[in-house]
């Protein structure tokens, strides 16, 4: 009998735990204790803005805040580390907890991830907060991201955000808050979490591919993922050398045939990776012709998400973008 695959969560890197699965945490010591802070506070702040680069550890925090914050018992060095054997931490790794709502992408008619965050999913945000907490605590609110929240569905959070209820919380990870609305950002407190240092990376990982470390540039969840879809520092090595070689075909299909996954996963694992290296050479050259193809790839990447796009075909578009980038600096 053939095994289930497992439901489509838009708010997890493939193969890799989720966040509200990992208790482990390597730095940002600074923001967790904020937030520890604030949850034995008088006035706890009801709508936290936490901000930074993808695979930083956004949403970590966030459920480490929320496990502490409906009731679980706390048990570690750190001021949000929990048992994970606790109840409490139990029914939110299983996503099962009723005092904790997350909003994220949900899937289209064909099963597969939308491109943004619904209006109708967003509107679910002001009936749990209608609710009074069925554990007699707290409520709390995860929106993973703020980023793909559309005009409308972002125009559905704001009643929430203007008029918190008693005993709420509200997290928003965010991955660029420039391109949040003002009105969200402004009735948020801001928590920003910045790049770690190389050795807390390769802790995070768990020692030994150093390699992977550097390519994740202080980002451990970027590394972590990466790991889990099958890639190590010696493969992305050799696919940047042959991507700075001006061989792009040859870098894109060996990091394709590389990574694990459904072929859709795998294909938006290599276009992000083929994003990242365009926009480090416009950074390091100022050639116009990178911020073209970057802006060009990111189009493609939202385009093959949200459409039955054959993999194949999306990788030879990608090498034309990045063949053109590459001829127009020559």
């Amino acid at each position: 009998m053939k095994a289930e695959k497992p439901p489509i969560e838009t708010d997890k890197e493939p193969d890799a735990p989720h966040p509200r699965e990992t208790y482990s945490f390597v730095g940002h010591e600074a923001e967790e204790a904020a937030l520890a802070e604030a949850l034995g506070g008088a006035r706890m702040h009801h709508a936290w803005l936490i901000t930074g680069a993808k695979g930083l550890g956004k949403a970590t925090l966030a459920y480490r805040f929320a496990r502490a914050a409906l009731g679980a018992v706390r048990s570690g060095p750190r001021p949000l580390d929990v048992d994970p054997e606790d109840p409490v931490a139990r029914k939110i790794a299983a996503g099962a907890h009723p005092d904790l709502f997350v909003l994220r992408r949900g899937l289209n008619d064909r099963g597969k991830a939308r491109r943004e965050i619904a209006v109708d999913d967003a509107r679910e945000l002001g009936g749990f907060f209608a609710l009074a907490p069925s554990q007699g605590g707290m409520r709390v609110a995860v929106i993973d991201a703020v980023d793909d929240l559309n005009t409308n569905s972002a125009n559905a959070i704001l009643k929430t955000l203007e008029e918190p209820p008693a005993r709420s919380v509200l997290l928003l990870i965010c991955h660029a808050p420039g391109a949040a609305l003002a009105t969200i950002r402004s009735r948020c407190r801001r928590l920003a979490l910045r790049p770690l240092a190389h050795d807390a990376v390769l802790s995070a990982l768990g020692g030994g591919d150093a390699a992977l470390a550097r390519f994740a540039k202080g980002r451990p969840g970027r590394a972590i993922a990466l790991g889990a879809q099958g890639i190590d520092g010696a493969k992305l090595e050799a696919a940047l050398s042959a991507f700075g070689r001006g061989d792009s075909r040859t870098a894109l299909g060996a990091l394709y045939d590389h990574l694990s996954g459904e072929p859709y996963e795998k294909l938006a694992g290599v276009l992000e990776l083929a994003s990242e290296w365009t926009r480090e050479s416009g950074v390091a050259s100022g050639a116009e012709s990178w911020a073209e193809a970057w802006s060009a790839l990111e189009t493609l990447r939202s385009e093959a998400e949200g459409l039955d796009m054959d993999p194949r075909h999306a990788l030879a578009r990608a090498v034309s973008v990045l063949d053109r980038a590459a001829g127009a600096r020559r």
